[in-house]
């Protein structure tokens, strides 16, 4: 609910500022159900490009939890409304409160604005830059997240590889009982102390993704 009234007010608010031609509709209910469509479908592409930027965390997040032991603790994503990795939920949050801080809220205003002056009503189109730009942003998806998940991947073969050694010189221990609190508490203490790197990569990532979603918004007008 709260997402559908600030969706409203946002239109509410850009809507009259608009000065573009309306469209014609001359041929009656099929015609404006027809735009209605083309709408929606143009909003849904440009809003799943501006989540890109967060699922490349969550993916990260899935990453680590998995490999670190943290699958079987999952917490519901109130977003996504699926069960998903405590680790993953934890850099999604991080990432939005650093999205925040530096001021993204102010660009997506900015792009949504962008978009009522570029895109007339009914005047959206399915360019095929379009699609190129969606499967190279996917493709971009995994590529952030092991880029944010690496301090802590490699900390996690580290481990596995040292444990493997021990498992084979002292086959004595238990290797398993012993490993598994080690990767859980090493990952948690990498993943501290990378916090910082992690916020740079964000904002590089940050700045790459506000031309993609610009570029993207003038592929949808035609230009």
């Amino acid at each position: 609910m709260v997402k559908l009234g600030l969706a409203l007010l946002l239109t509410s608010l850009l809507f009259p500022l608009y000065s573009g031609p309306m469209p014609e509709l001359a041929p009656g209910l099929i015609s404006f159900f027809g735009i209605v469509i083309r709408e929606v479908f143009v909003g849904l592409a440009i809003g799943m490009v501006g989540n890109f930027l967060f699922y490349g965390a969550q993916f990260a997040g899935h990453v680590i939890g998995h490999t670190a032991g943290f699958a079987m603790i999952s917490v519901l994503d109130p977003l996504a409304e699926i069960n998903v990795p405590i680790i993953a939920q934890l850099l999604n949050y991080l990432t939005l409160l650093l999205f925040l801080i530096i001021g993204g809220h102010h660009f997506l205003l900015f792009a949504v604005d962008e978009s009522f002056i570029r895109i007339p009503v009914g005047g959206g189109v399915f360019a095929p830059g379009m699609t190129e730009g969606m499967m190279r942003m996917t493709a971009d998806i995994f590529v952030v997240g092991v880029k944010l998940g690496a301090p802590v991947l490699v900390t996690i073969l580290v481990i596995e590889f040292s444990l493997g050694v021990i498992a084979r010189t002292v086959p004595q221990m238990n290797v398993w009982l012993v490993g598994f609190p080690l990767k859980i508490g090493l990952s948690i203490m990498v993943l501290a102390i990378s916090l910082p790197l992690l916020a740079m990569m964000f904002e590089k990532f940050f700045a790459d993704w506000q031309g993609i979603l610009i570029d993207y918004i003038y592929a949808a007008a035609g230009d």
